[in-house]
C-alpha cells in the first residue's frame, strides 16, 4: 500500500497539532512502508459519519470527547461509542489514546485494540506500530475490494434482474433482504475460495466459528483427548438440541515425526515421505480416518471415525469454553463426506482366495470353436 488513511478522533487542539507534526515527520522519512493521509474528527457524530462515508485503514480514538451538537450527555466516555463502531462495523487496527485507561469499556478491553497514555513520544510510537501492520491493512483492503467486486457482479447478473422481474412487487421486504444476503454471501464465498491450493492456516477458523453454540467441525479439548464435533449442523442450529452430542477422537498423526526425518533422507526415502504426505493431504489414505493439518503448535491429527465419544447436550456451556478452533467451511464438506462414507460402507465377508484358485483350476473351460474362414 502506498497510502495509509488514518482517522484521529481528538478534540484537544495541542494534541491535534502534535499528531500533524509527527505524521509530517513520518512522511518525510526516506524509508517507510507508506505515507499517512490523516483525517480528524472532534466529536462522536463527526467520527461516526466519517467512518461510514470514507475508507480508513486504521484509527486512533480519545476517550473523553465532547458531546456532539444537539446530543444529550450520558456520563459515559464518548470515545467508547466510536471504538465500538470500529470493532463492530469496520475491522481495522485501532488505538485508544487517552489519559483515562480505566474508562475503557469491557468490549474494547476484550478486543485487540491497543492502549497508549497521552504522554511524550506515544503518538510517534503508535504511527510506527501501524507501519508494522502495513501488510495486514493492505490484505484487508484487498479483501474488501474483492468482496465488493464479486458482490457487484452478482448484483448486475442476478439480483437486479430478479428484483425488477419478481421481488419488487413482494410485500415482505425482510424476506427478500434475507434471500439477497444469503445468496450474496454464498456467491462470494464460492467465487473467492477457488484457490489452486490452500495453505494449512486456511483449514481452521480461530477462535471457533460461533460464540454461543457448537458447530459441526468444532475442535475442543475434553479431558486428555482432542475431540471434533460430528453431530449434523442442522441439529446443532436448532433451539432444541439433541440429547447427546457426537464427537470423534482426533488422534496424533504418528507418521508426522517420521516424515520430518525422512524428508531430509536419501532420494528414495524422501520420495516415499513426499508421497505419504501428499496422500494424507488429499485424504488418499484409510477411509476410517480423516487427516487434519497442524493447528499452530498442535496436531496434525487423524480424525478416527472408529473412536466416537458421546457427551450429554446439557454440558454444551462447558464444552464451549473448551473449544480451540473450527474446521473452515470449505473443508467441512470433505470431513462429513468421509464420515458418511465410513459409516455407510456395507462390505462383505472375505472370500478365500485359495478356494477361488482351486475352483478356477477345477473348472475346465469349454473348447473355443475354430472358424474355417468365410463360407
Amino acid at each position: 500500500m502506498d497510502t495509509c488513511h488514518i482517522l484521529i478522533v481528538e478534540d484537544d487542539t495541542l494534541t491535534i497539532e502534535g499528531w500533524e507534526r509527527d505524521i509530517r515527520d513520518f512522511n518525510r522519512r526516506s524509508e517507510k512502508a507508506f505515507e499517512f493521509r490523516q483525517s480528524f474528527a472532534t466529536n462522536k457524530r463527526e467520527a461516526l459519519q466519517k467512518l461510514s462515508q470514507q475508507r480508513f485503514d486504521c484509527a486512533v480514538v480519545d476517550l473523553r470527547l465532547p458531546n456532539s451538537p444537539d446530543e444529550q450527555g450520558t456520563g459515559e466516555p464518548i470515545g467508547n461509542d466510536v471504538l465500538h463502531g470500529v470493532l463492530r462495523d469496520l475491522g481495522i487496527p485501532a488505538w485508544v489514546y487517552s489519559g483515562y485507561e480505566s474508562e475503557i469499556s469491557e468490549e474494547v478491553k476484550a478486543s485487540n485494540i491497543k492502549v497508549a497514555r497521552k504522554e511524550g513520544g506515544a503518538t510517534a510510537a503508535i504511527l510506527e506500530d501501524f507501519e508494522k501492520q502495513a501488510g495486514l491493512m493492505d490484505a484487508m483492503d484487498q479483501m474488501r475490494r474483492k468482496v465488493a467486486q464479486e458482490t457487484s457482479h452478482l448484483f448486475n447478473r442476478s439480483i437486479w434482474p430478479r428484483w425488477e422481474e419478481r421481488w419488487a412487487t413482494r410485500g415482505d421486504r425482510e424476506l427478500i433482504k434475507g434471500i439477497i444476503i444469503r445468496q450474496t454471501v454464498a456467491h462470494v464465498a464460492e467465487a473467492l475460495s477457488q484457490a489452486p491450493a490452500h495453505h494449512p492456516d486456511e483449514f481452521y477458523v480461530v477462535p471457533a466459528l460461533y460464540a454461543d453454540r457448537l458447530e459441526t467441525g468444532d475442535i475442543l479439548t475434553h479431558g486428555e483427548e482432542i475431540l471434533i464435533v460430528l453431530t449434523p449442523r442442522c441439529n446443532l442450529a436448532n433451539s432444541k438440541l439433541p440429547t447427546k452430542i457426537v464427537f470423534a477422537v482426533c488422534t496424533p498423526c504418528e507418521a508426522w515425526a517420521r516424515w520430518q526425518i525422512d524428508l531430509g533422507g536419501s532420494s528414495k526415502v524422501k520420495e516415499k515421505a513426499e508421497d505419504d504426505v501428499r496422500k494424507h493431504a488429499t485424504q488418499g489414505h484409510a477411509i476410517a480416518t480423516h487427516f487434519m493439518p497442524p493447528l499452530d503448535t498442535r496436531g496434525p491429527w487423524l480424525v478416527d471415525f472408529r473412536e466416537l465419544r458421546v457427551v450429554d447436550s446439557s454440558k454444551v456451556t462447558e464444552l464451549l469454553q473448551q473449544r480451540i478452533a473450527t474446521v473452515a467451511p470449505q473443508f467441512i464438506a470433505n470431513l462429513v463426506q468421509r464420515h458418511a462414507a465410513y459409516i455407510g460402507r456395507i462390505g462383505q465377508p472375505e472370500i478365500d482366495a485359495k478356494l477361488l484358485t482351486d475352483l478356477c483350476r477345477a473348472i475346465t473351460p469349454a473348447p473355443v470353436p475354430v472358424s474355417d474362414g468365410p463360407a
